[in-house]
C-alpha cells in the first residue's frame, strides 16, 4: 500500500490543538456553576458513570479526525501483474541416415529408436524453432526452421536409410548445411543449437573440425550424440530376399565404430557436450538432459496498479461520528 498524498498528515498537528481547546474551554465553563447537573449524585456527592465516562465523545471525534486525515492521504493498494516474454531458440536436428544407422542394437534398430525418441523430443519442446538436416555421404536440408512442429515430426517419420544415394557418414557437411539454415533463415537474436546424431566415422565431405570452427564463429553450440552399443552390433542387409549381415573383405562381421574423440572435439569447439547413447533408455534421457540445458530466454515484466482505498477510513469515521453525535445528544448532553 502506498500513500498518494502524504502530506495530509501535517493535518494530524490539529488533533492535539483541538484537545487543548476542548480541555481549555471545559475549565472556563466550569467556573459558571453546574456544568453536569446531571452527572452527579446530589445526596452522596459521588459521580456518575456518565461523569467518568464523559470523556469518551471526544475521544471519538479525535478518532473521527485521524481518520479522515488518513483518507485525505489517498491511501492506494496495488495489484501487481506479471507479463512473461518467452523467446525460444533455434534447434536443427542433424540425423545421419547411413547405411550403418539399420545396426539392431536398438530396438528395432538405431535409425528407427533415433526416430521415435526425437519424435518424442519434439513433442515436448515449446516456444522453439526446429528443423532436420538428414546425412550419409552428403547432407540435404529436410525441413527449414519452423514452429509447425507437425510438419516436422512428419518428416521425420518419412525418413529412412534409402533416402540418399551415398553411401558414407559426411559429419562437416551436415554441420555447414545446418549453421547455414540458421544464417539465412533466422533474423532474430536467438540462440542456436544443433544436435547431432551419429554412429560412423566420418568417411566423406568438409572436415568436421573446420565445420565445427565455422559454427563457433556463427554462435552456434553442437551437441553431439553417438549412437550405438558400447560392443557395436552387424548391419543387416537383404540380399536375394534373405537376411545377411554386413562383412570385411576377410569375411569377419563389419561392426561400425564411433569416432568418439571426433564428437567430443566437435561438442568442445562449439561449447556444447558430448553424450554417448547406447540403447533407446539412455538416448530418451540424452534428450531430456538437452532440454534441460536450453531453455531459451525469459524475460519479465512487471507492473503494479494501484486502486484507491480510502473508505478503508471514511467509513469508520463516518460510523464514529454518527455515534459521537448520538452519545453527546442523548446520553452525555449538557446543561449550562
Amino acid at each position: 500500500m502506498r500513500w498518494n498524498s502524504p502530506e495530509f498528515i501535517l493535518l494530524l498537528l490539529l488533533i492535539p490543538l483541538v484537545g487543548w481547546y476542548r480541555l481549555y474551554l471545559s475549565r472556563t465553563l466550569k467556573r459558571g456553576g453546574i456544568r453536569f447537573a446531571q452527572g452527579f449524585t446530589l445526596a452522596a456527592g459521588i459521580k456518575s458513570w456518565k461523569v467518568r465516562l464523559a470523556f469518551i465523545p471526544d475521544l471519538m471525534r479525535s478518532l473521527v479526525l485521524l481518520l479522515l486525515v488518513f483518507a485525505l492521504m489517498q491511501p492506494q493498494y496495488g495489484q501487481e501483474h506479471e507479463n512473461v516474454t518467452r523467446q525460444g531458440i533455434d534447434i536443427m536436428i542433424a540425423l545421419d541416415v547411413s547405411g550403418s544407422m539399420a545396426a539392431e542394437d536398438f530396438k528395432p534398430n538405431r535409425i528407427k529408436a533415433a526416430q521415435k525418441i526425437t519424435e518424442n523430443f519434439i513433442g515436448g519442446i515449446t516456444d522453439h524453432r526446429i528443423g532436420l538436416v538428414v546425412f550419409a555421404g552428403l547432407a540435404l536440408t529436410q525441413c527449414p526452421l519452423t514452429i509447425d512442429y507437425g510438419v516436422v515430426t512428419e518428416l521425420l517419420r518419412r525418413t529412412s536409410l534409402q533416402m540418399l544415394k551415398y553411401d558414407g557418414t559426411a559429419i562437416g557437411d551436415a554441420i555447414v548445411n545446418a549453421v547455414y539454415k540458421f544464417s539465412s533463415e533466422s533474423r532474430e537474436k536467438r540462440d542456436k543449437v544443433v544436435i547431432l546424431l551419429s554412429d560412423g566415422e566420418n568417411n566423406s565431405g568438409i572436415d568436421p573440425h573446420e565445420a565445427a570452427k565455422i559454427a563457433a564463429e556463427k554462435g552456434v553450440r553442437i551437441y553431439t550424440i553417438g549412437v550405438g552399443s558400447l560392443e557395436g552390433a552387424p548391419i543387416p542387409v537383404i540380399q536375394n530376399g534373405y537376411k545377411q549381415y554386413a562383412r570385411n573383405p576377410d569375411g569377419t562381421l563389419y561392426i561400425p565404430k564411433i569416432d568418439e574423440q571426433l564428437m567430443k572435439d566437435i561438442a568442445y569447439i562449439t561449447r556444447g557436450q558430448y553424450f554417448r547413447a547406447t540403447d533407446n533408455k539412455a538416448l530418451e534421457e540424452i534428450y531430456k538432459t538437452i532440454a534441460t540445458l536450453e531453455k531459451g530466454k525469459i524475460d519479465v515484466n512487471r507492473t503494479i496498479q494501484y486502486s484507491e482505498r480510502y473508505f478503508w477510513f471514511l467509513a469508520p469515521a463516518f460510523v464514529l461520528l454518527l455515534v459521537e453525535m448520538y452519545l453527546r445528544s442523548r446520553v452525555f448532553q449538557r446543561l449550562f
